[in-house]
């Protein structure tokens, strides 16, 4: 709409001032002398930076806030397994407790005024110290022997073991529940943290395409070039930002060359995804968020390589001695980025390296997929190589 309201000339596009912005009252003034010209030309580049600023910050917290998500699902994925596992082994414990009660009972039924099933009963629900006391009653029989001991011990233990299996499956179904209200607080978060870079995306592009106008009309030129020469200038700032790539001690000297197929085929599915949508959780058909990206990638290929989770990714191949130095980069491994590129804690980014320089990447809302060239600031020293 913005460039519409260029092409109709200044009067039209005043029509609807925009606060914080240049108006093109402010354009058509500074045309009149070179240096006004240049100062205006000099504001409006400084308001385009400071939008793509902006939106690259909310991106990143976008990204963070996503991957705070990833691993409370990954915790409370690990805690409900937990929960369900433990209510089994309650439930077989119950089973064998009463088994073992009742093949008691029959041994030492004497020793019950009622016969064997008030004996089960307390041998099931009675005190510690009413099972010792049975227990040393028992001991004391001699014809009832080592075998009948022996079997009410079982029990006891059996009964025992169900009170503490028990109390172990309620503190889990509590743990559990605690997990699912972070998890649930997390996605929360996530969610609102990439409705806030979206929207700040979509205030960049509004902005944008009349301040490239504006550019243009100063200038001389044409809004796409202006367009090109701003998104040029912006990718030289954040290529400067950082020089070199970062460095750290060498943790795995000789690592196996990548397997070349399986490389091939995972680089193949994403590219084929080029242009397609971010969304926090997104892992295909067509929308993705980076770890979702990486892990299809190889999971086409049949490469398993960590949750749906950059940081779980790189905890992946750490754990399976596939970590390589920057400098060991090959076509395949997987880059990963962190607060100040640190390799403790959580990983914020993952994106998939395509060789001279460049990587794949889902990078954030309102971002589609695409290929960039490596960013080294915040880039974590190590890669992942998932096949060799």
């Amino acid at each position: 709409m913005a460039v519409v309201l260029a092409l109709l000339g200044p009067s039209v596009a005043d029509a609807t001032p925009r606060p914080d912005y240049p108006s093109w009252q402010d354009v058509a003034a500074a045309k009149r002398s070179e240096s006004a010209k240049r100062a205006e030309i000099a504001k409006i580049q400084a308001i385009l930076g400071e939008l793509e600023n902006q939106a690259e910050a909310l991106g990143v917290v976008a990204l963070q806030r996503g991957e705070d998500y990833a691993q409370a699902k990954d915790a409370l994925d690990a805690a409900v397994t937990r929960s369900q596992h433990l209510d089994e082994q309650a439930d077989a414990a119950k089973d064998r407790a009463e088994t073992s009660a009742l093949r008691a009972s029959q041994y030492v039924a004497q020793l019950a005024r009622t016969g064997g099933g008030d004996l089960t009963m307390s041998l099931m629900f009675g005190s510690e110290s009413q099972s010792d006391d049975l227990l040393a009653r028992i001991g004391t029989i001699s014809r009832l022997g080592v075998q009948s001991n022996d079997i009410v011990k079982r029990a006891v233990f059996d009964r025992n073991a169900v009170a503490s299996l028990a109390e172990q499956a309620d503190l889990a179904e509590e743990e559990r529940k605690r997990l699912a209200k972070s998890a649930e607080d997390a996605l929360a978060a996530a969610q609102q943290a990439a409705a806030d870079a979206e929207a700040q995306v979509a205030e960049q592009k509004r902005a944008s395409a009349e301040l490239y106008a504006q550019l243009a009309s100063l200038k001389n030129t044409t809004a796409s070039l202006e367009q090109q020469y701003q998104e040029g200038l912006a990718w030289e700032a954040a290529q400067n930002a950082v020089k070199t790539p970062p460095t750290a001690p060498v943790i795995n000297p000789n690592p196996p060359a990548p397997v070349g197929s399986s490389v091939e085929g995972a680089i193949a599915f994403a590219k084929a995804q080029l242009g397609e949508g971010y969304l926090l959780g997104g892992m295909g058909p067509d929308v993705w968020d980076c770890s979702g990206l990486t892990k299809a990638s190889y999971a086409y290929v049949g490469v398993y390589i960590g949750t749906h989770s950059a940081t779980n990714q790189y905890n992946t191949m750490a754990s399976a001695n596939r970590l390589v130095n920057i400098s060991q980069l090959q076509a395949g491994d997987l880059l990963f980025y962190s607060s100040g590129g640190s390799t403790a804690g959580s990983k914020y980014h993952t994106t998939l390296y395509l060789g001279g320089g460049l990587m794949i990447e889902a990078p954030r809302p309102g971002v589609p997929v695409r290929i960039v060239p490596i960013r080294y600031g915040d880039l974590v020293p190590y890669a992942g190589r998932p096949t060799g």
